[in-house]
């Protein structure tokens, strides 16, 4: 939550890709006095030239991946002599290695973190980790890493990988923070049992908790050679192919759980049915959390008593007109913030052409990673590990002020 300050891991001092530590291009020595130039020439330095692009600031990549590593995955000593000393000594020519300053115990940085057996450059990491952050919500593609950073498709589609992993493993600090910021916000909360009655103004200075479902990357008719798909309605019907051809899916069905002026969280499900949606959305929400929904869900006024529901298949009463003006709000009740997101990250998507749906979890989780800090911030992640568990529910964490421009040293700064 961007509480003033600076970040460290967004607002380097200056921009790094502005500031090159080596000349663009270096002279061709002629080759009568080839040998002499090389040797007379202090920045000439081959070995550095040909594993850093000269367009790049690598020095502060790099840095960026230590402190990432060290704030994520901290190392420390072993030795009991030590008492946990924290492992902070490195080694100038080997940047993946770390020691104990006291009893010179050694091991390596990345190991056991989505970097282990890494063989590129650590900077590289720090580059996507920065880009990722910086063109959010527009995504980087395994190809524009290719192209940027001259290393090879696999190679580079590889290193997206690790990115999204580090991203899987800490989204669920985000879920226990919202889990906690709603319960206390929520604590003893309940909406009017008259469901026509208009909410508007009891909700206007409380965040809006919306649910919604949908597709990505759907299957026609044509991925089906023609034939009849899975099923005839419903939205799972666009993401199986037809049962004479297998019935296997290749579209992805998305879960949508979003908080206005809040974070958002994405998962991969499989069908709509009450026994797949109904423990993931008990896990993210509070049951005294004001839900709000589509007409798609008349199962969860059971276990959420703020449940509320907007039909979108209303029809006028007016004979002119086919739809009614209010099926998309009515008397404050709407799911607009799901329906937001859903337009983000369809728009994000289209970048990637398609995703197989075994990987699709992992880009949900880069995307609601990267959504999530601008929200928080990432230094809220780190502090949430010291922290006892009172210390979160005393935040307003999706009121308008609060976000990332308000004020602790956290800060990835909101936009807008």
């Amino acid at each position: 939550m961007g509480f003033g300050g600076r970040d460290d891991y967004s607002s380097p001092p200056s921009n790094p890709n502005r500031t090159l530590p080596f000349p663009r291009i270096q002279p061709h020595p002629t080759i009568e006095n080839s040998s002499e130039n090389q040797t007379s020439d202090p920045s000439y330095k081959p070995h550095i030239l040909r594993n850093n692009p000269p367009n790049l600031n690598t020095q502060f990549f790099t840095a960026l991946t230590k402190k990432i590593l060290k704030d994520f995955y901290p190392k420390t000593c072993p030795n009991p002599k030590c008492e946990n000393r924290p492992l902070e000594k490195e080694i100038s020519t080997h940047p993946e290695l770390i020691r104990c300053s006291k009893c010179r115990y050694l091991t390596s940085r990345i190991s056991y973190t989505p970097l282990h057996h890494c063989k590129l450059p650590l900077w590289m990491f720090g580059y996507v980790f920065y880009e990722s952050l910086l063109q959010y919500p527009k995504v980087i593609t395994a190809t524009e890493i290719s192209k940027k950073l001259r290393i090879g498709t696999n190679a580079a589609s590889l290193l997206k990988r690790r990115f999204q992993l580090f991203c899987s493993d800490q989204l669920p600090k985000f879920k226990s923070l919202t889990y906690e910021s709603l319960s206390h916000q929520f604590k003893d909360f309940l909406l009017p049992p008259n469901e026509n009655k208009d909410i508007t103004k009891i909700m206007a200075k409380r965040p809006y908790v919306c649910v919604d479902t949908a597709v990505l990357y759907s299957a026609g008719e044509r991925a089906s050679q023609g034939r009849k798909r899975y099923s005839h309605r419903g939205q799972t019907s666009s993401i199986y192919l037809s049962e004479k051809l297998g019935g296997k899916q290749i579209g992805t069905l998305v879960q949508t759980i979003a908080i206005k002026n809040g974070p958002v969280f994405f998962t991969s499900v499989p069908n709509q049915k009450a026994e797949t949606l109904g423990p993931l959305i008990r896990e993210h929400l509070p049951t005294t959390t004001p839900l709000f929904t589509d007409q798609g869900y008349p199962w969860l006024w059971g276990v959420y008593r703020n449940h509320r529901s907007v039909n979108h298949s209303a029809h006028s009463k007016d004979n002119r007109f086919r739809w009614a003006r209010n099926r998309w709000s009515k008397n404050g009740v709407h799911n607009q913030v799901a329906e937001g997101n859903h337009r983000l990250l369809k728009t994000a998507f289209s970048s990637y052409g398609y995703i197989r749906p075994k990987y699709s979890q992992l880009y949900l989780d880069e995307f609601a990673f990267i959504k999530n800090a601008q929200v928080f911030g990432l230094d809220t992640l780190v502090d949430s590990v010291g922290e006892d568990e009172g210390s979160c529910r005393n935040r307003d964490l999706f009121s308008p002020r609060s976000g990332a421009t308000a004020g602790r040293t956290v800060g990835i700064r909101g936009k807008g």
